[in-house]
């Protein structure tokens, strides 16, 4: 079994997928719920963020990240699917659900660390076996958040702090209209994580639709600095 550092993890979780898959209407619920998962992760995987591995478990999947870039393009990967999710996958579902079936919608976890990973299987069937922190975290992480929220862990947070793109609102509406630049994130607690690693961070905002093609573009490219704005950083709240 290979040991590999700096692994980032992104992991999609589905909401109430459980009770989604017995509620009145099952075989309905059933389908749309596979359905989300697969658009969970074409969105992830037919983008520019470029996973070097993928796994479905049941109602969610996990991403592995390495080389360059990593956790930059971990988190923008669980942007993009928290803004699938928000703004594509939901609105479609209710139109498709009865109003008392729970509320559904993809959250999202990212950690980072040493990853023990190694192909198992029979001639031609080959899938990786994956050991180590950063998966479990990932998976508590998401499982700490609410829907259409992502929540990575502090260290994973701390690579992408100075990111302009990541860490700041755009500076519209939404509809091309000026508005202040806010910091996206604030902290948070996760409490089945180890007591030292308990602090995380919290993201509810999604890309804009404006501007979400063009930072999500910028930030595999490496940049981070936006030339529109200026360089005061305040503490995350």
């Amino acid at each position: 079994m290979e040991a590999v550092k700096d692994v980032a993890v992104l992991v999609g979780d589905l909401v109430n997928s459980t009770k989604l898959s017995f509620s009145q209407y099952v075989n309905t619920s059933a389908s749309v719920y596979e359905s989300a998962t697969g658009g969970a992760v074409r969105v992830v995987t037919d983008s520019a963020f470029f996973p070097n591995y993928i796994q479905i478990q049941g109602d969610g999947f996990f991403c592995l990240f390495h080389g360059g870039q990593a956790v930059q393009r971990a988190v923008a990967a669980g942007i993009t699917l928290k803004t699938f999710s928000e703004k594509v996958l939901v609105p479609r579902m209710e139109g498709l659900l009865s109003p008392r079936t729970p509320k559904t919608g993809f959250k999202a976890g990212v950690a980072i660390g040493t990853l023990a990973a190694k192909r198992v299987g029979r001639r031609g069937v080959n899938d990786i076996v994956s050991a180590g922190k950063p998966v479990n975290w990932a998976f508590k992480c998401a499982q700490a958040a609410n829907r259409h929220q992502l929540i990575p862990t502090e260290r994973a947070f701390n690579q992408i702090r100075d990111n302009d793109y990541l860490r700041w609102s755009c500076g519209c509406d939404g509809e091309g209209n000026p508005s202040s630049v806010s910091d996206l994130w604030h902290t948070t607690t996760v409490t089945k994580l180890p007591a030292e690693h308990m602090n995380c961070y919290q993201l509810d905002a999604s890309w804009c639709d404006i501007h979400g093609d063009e930072f999500a573009a910028a930030i595999v490219a490496g940049e981070t600095v936006r030339p529109d704005m200026p360089h005061h950083y305040s503490s995350t709240s």
